[in-house]
C-alpha cells in the first residue's frame, strides 16, 4: 500500500511537471497582405505579403521569394517591386515611397501581435 501511495504521487508531480512545460506559449505570427499595385499603378498585381512572430524580424515575401526586414532587403523588394521609369529621380521617389509602405504593411502586421 505505502509502494502505492508513493506511485500515485510520483505519477502525479510527474504529470503537473509534464503539462506545466507544455502549456508555455508558442511563438505567435501574424502576416498581412497587400496588392503594391493598388499604390505603383504598374499595370498588375503584385502581392507582398510581410509575416512576423513574436520574438523574432519580420519577413516579407513577394513572388516566392523573401527579403528580410533590413535596409538592403527592402531596398531589394522595392527594386523586384518597381516599374521602370526613364527619370531616376522618379525611380527615387517611386523606391522611398514603396519602402515607405512596406513598413506601414509590417507595422499593421506588428500591431496585431500586440
Amino acid at each position: 500500500m505505502k509502494l502505492l501511495k508513493m506511485f500515485v504521487a510520483s505519477t502525479i508531480i510527474a504529470s503537473i511537471s509534464f503539462l506545466a512545460s507544455a502549456c508555455q506559449t508558442a511563438a505567435t505570427e501574424s502576416c498581412e497582405q497587400q496588392d503594391m499595385n493598388e499604390i505603383l499603378n504598374c499595370g498588375s498585381e503584385k502581392n507582398v505579403e510581410v509575416c512576423c512572430e513574436t520574438g523574432a524580424a519580420c519577413v516579407y515575401k513577394y513572388n516566392g521569394q523573401e527579403y528580410p526586414d533590413t535596409d538592403e532587403g527592402l531596398s531589394d523588394l522595392a527594386d523586384a517591386l518597381g516599374c521602370t521609369y526613364k527619370s531616376s529621380l522618379v525611380d527615387d521617389e517611386q523606391k522611398e515611397l514603396i519602402i515607405k509602405n512596406l513598413i506601414a504593411l509590417k507595422d499593421r502586421a506588428r500591431y496585431v501581435l500586440r
